[in-house]
C-alpha cells in the first residue's frame, strides 16, 4: 500500500516535470545565474569587505567550536517566518499578471545568496574547509527548499500565463484555487526546510566544525 502511494507520488512529480520542463529549465538557469552573481560579487569586493565577511564567518566558527549555546527555537521561529512570508508573496504575485518578473527575481536572489555564502566560506576558511562548511550548513535544507521554490514558481508562472490568455472569471477563479493549494503544499515544505536547517544542518555543522 505504501509502495503504491509512493509510486503515485513519483508519477505525479515526473508528470509535473515533463509538462513544465521549459519553465523548470528557465528557473534553473535563473538560479545558476544568481549563484554566479553571488560568487562574482564577493570575489570582486574590496579587501575591507572581504575581511569583514571573513571575520564574521570565523567568529561564527569560533562560537560553535566553543560550544556557545544557540537559541534554536528562536532560529526556527525566524526561519519559518521568513520562508512563509516568501511563500505568501510568491502566492500573491503569482495571482497577478505584473508579478511574473518578481517570481524569477526570487529564484535569482536565492541563487545569489547561495553563491555569496559558498564564496564567502571559501575565502574565510580556504577551499577544503569552506566546501565542507557549505555542504554541512546549507546543503540539506536547500534539497527541500529549492524544489519547493521551483514548484510554487512553476504554479505562479502557469497562473500568470493563464490570466493573460484567458480572462474568463470562472477559469481564473479555478486557477487561483489550484495555485493556492499548491502554494500551501510548498509552504509546508518551506517549514520543513527551516526545521532541517536548524535541527539537522546546525547540529551537523557544530559537530564537523570541531575537526576543520
Amino acid at each position: 500500500m505504501k509502495k503504491d502511494r509512493n509510486r503515485i507520488y513519483l508519477e505525479i512529480i515526473l508528470k509535473n516535470l515533463q509538462e513544465n520542463k521549459k519553465i523548470y529549465i528557465l528557473l534553473l538557469i535563473f538560479l545558476l545565474i544568481g549563484i554566479v552573481f553571488g560568487v562574482f560579487i564577493i570575489n570582486n569586493s574590496d579587501e575591507l569587505q572581504k575581511n569583514e565577511v571573513s571575520e564574521y564567518i570565523n567568529n561564527f566558527v569560533t562560537t560553535l567550536k566553543n560550544n556557545n549555546s544557540i537559541d534554536k527555537k528562536e532560529l526556527v521561529k525566524v526561519s519559518i517566518k521568513e520562508n512563509i512570508l516568501m511563500g505568501i508573496i510568491l502566492w500573491f504575485v503569482g495571482s497577478t499578471i505584473i508579478g511574473l518578473p518578481l517570481i524569477y527575481f526570487f529564484v535569482l536572489y536565492k541563487g545569489l545568496c547561495i553563491g555569496y555564502t559558498i564564496s564567502s566560506a571559501i575565502i574565510a576558511l580556504g577551499t577544503g574547509k569552506g566546501v565542507i562548511f557549505c555542504l554541512s550548513s546549507i546543503l540539506f535544507q536547500n534539497i527541500i527548499f529549492i524544489p519547493a521554490l521551483f514548484f510554487i514558481a512553476v504554479s505562479s508562472t502557469k497562473l500568470c500565463y493563464a490570466i493573460m490568455k484567458n480572462r474568463t472569471k470562472e477559469n481564473i477563479k479555478l486557477g487561483i484555487i489550484k495555485h493556492s493549494i499548491l502554494s500551501i503544499i510548498s509552504g509546508l515544505f518551506f517549514m520543513l526546510s527551516s526545521l532541517v536547517e536548524v535541527y539537522i544542518s546546525t547540529n551537523l555543522l557544530t559537530f564537523i566544525i570541531k575537526y576543520i
